[in-house]
């Protein structure tokens, strides 16, 4: 994970979608693995709860054709009144740069769930599937040598989707 200010995702929110009202944002973890399609791997130098993540995103029989970002691994996630962007990330002092998807809140689904910890490092896990039937899996670290990170939004960013948001269990 990675620290973004909120003020440069609202500028970018702000440019690409006036009118917009930014609530909030999540930094995806960084070299945050992709899933590819049935029987794939992922790329990564450890697991993490990913290959999980993988099984999860097969279990709900997804179109890979429409999965947002295939190998983008630098990502944050910017959530407006309206509806969730996704942005691919970068620069010296990060910032959104190149946006991946956009769809509206109605009919947005996210699922989600905490991987066990490992090392003192646990990641929540998401798919974000999008009423066009667009979809993308991620995480964000929650805990960092045991520790949670002053920057992370996890929490708030849950919240903030309300009952889009399903927890996976």
């Amino acid at each position: 994970m990675f620290a973004m200010k909120p003020e440069r995702v609202r500028e970018w929110v702000a440019s690409e979608f006036p009118g917009d009202t930014f609530e909030t944002h999540l930094n995806a973890s960084l070299n945050s693995p992709q899933y590819s399609a049935p029987g794939s791997h992922t790329i990564s130098s450890g697991d993490f709860g990913d290959s999980g993540r993988a099984a999860f995103i097969e279990s709900l029989e997804l179109d890979p054709d429409k999965q947002v970002g295939f190998m983008v691994t630098h990502t944050v996630y910017a959530l407006t009144d309206r509806r969730l962007c996704i942005a691919t990330t970068g620069g010296l002092r990060p910032r959104p740069k190149e946006l991946l998807h956009a769809g509206p809140r109605e009919g947005l689904t996210v699922h989600w769930y905490d991987g066990r910890a490992e090392a003192g490092n646990q990641f929540r896990h998401f798919v974000f599937v999008f009423a066009d039937g667009a979809w993308r899996g991620d995480r964000t670290g929650i805990k960092i040598l045991g520790r949670t990170p002053k920057a992370n939004l996890a929490h708030r960013f849950i919240e903030a989707l309300g009952p889009a948001a399903f927890e996976v269990r």
